[in-house]
């Protein structure tokens, strides 16, 4: 027989054992460390039932993509101005070329966190949004000044 009322807390600290616990997505085998861990990261970003084994190749797919953009910067980051602050002829063109395969990389990280929902825009609905926009525009940010 159910009890009227709320709950106490100790009847909410009771551990129910029919409750069926979901397993999330493991990473599969072939990835680097690096993928494995932003794999998980992004698989615990969502519930459990968010992902099943038909998401794995598109997860696989975006963390090759996520690293393969942060191997790119790297490459930029590395390309140095002499003393006088001018960059050679050669670097500006293997930079030229490697912000170009990161722009496409960046580009294809995009479209498959669209089409799996992972954007914020997917989080939000469109009026939730704009009631937020609404709250924030008056008040001023710590780095903003008064005029």
């Amino acid at each position: 027989m159910k009890q009227a009322g709320r709950k106490s807390s100790a009847q909410l600290a009771i551990v129910n054992d029919d409750v069926e616990l979901l397993a999330r997505v493991a990473p599969p085998q072939g990835l680097t460390n690096e993928q494995c861990q932003l794999f998980l990261v992004i698989v615990n970003s969502r519930p459990a039932e968010w992902f099943g084994d038909e998401h794995v190749p598109m997860l696989v797919e975006l963390v090759r993509h996520v690293t393969t953009s942060e191997v790119l910067t790297r490459q930029i980051e590395a390309v140095v101005p002499d003393d006088n602050g001018i960059i050679s002829e050669d670097d500006l063109k293997r930079m030229h070329l490697l912000v170009n395969m990161r722009t496409k990389e960046a580009n294809i990280i995009n479209t498959l966190m669209r089409s799996m929902r992972l954007t914020l825009q997917a989080l939000y609905r469109a009026h939730n949004a704009a009631n937020l926009a609404a709250k924030e525009s008056g008040k001023r940010k710590p780095w903003q000044k008064k005029n």
